[in-house]
């Protein structure tokens, strides 16, 4: 029994190793040319998608520069009305000089005799705006 199985192990371990060294086989030629053609497929996709990205990224330059050209004609059209409505503006302000009616644009300090008039109007029960009294109750003396 001893000698038997003796000879089965010898028997199992020469099989098992001359099975494993056959197990690793080398690629033949015919799966190396496969992988290449493979991997030149994909370099030439890449090349097309590169190339279709760079024609759609000259169309998108040339639609913002048209963009941009529009935007300045635009620009320049709007300035135009600006001067017009200016213009507009300052005929509307002497013809409401002429008529009597305030049309001053600066600041208002909040001292002096009319600031004094409009805190005696609050405490008397009056608006609390002052730009509303100073262009229609207040009259100077």
């Amino acid at each position: 029994m001893k000698n038997l199985l003796i000879i089965f192990t010898a028997a199992f371990v020469t099989g098992y190793m001359f099975t494993s060294v056959n197990a690793k086989q080398s690629p033949t030629i015919d799966e190396i040319d496969a992988l290449l053609n493979k991997v030149s497929k994909n370099i030439q996709s890449a090349g097309e998608v590169t190339k279709m990205a760079q024609t759609m990224n000259a169309k998108l330059v040339e639609v913002k520069a048209k963009e941009k050209e529009e935007l300045k004609m635009e620009i320049k059209m709007a300035e135009a009305k600006v001067e017009k409505m200016e213009e507009k503006i300052e005929v509307y302000a002497v013809k409401m000089i002429g008529s009597g009616i305030d049309t001053t644009v600066e600041e208002v300090q909040f001292k002096g005799p009319i600031y004094d008039a409009w805190l005696n109007y609050v405490e008397e029960g009056g608006k609390e705006d002052f730009n509303w009294f100073r262009l229609y109750i207040w009259q100077q003396k």
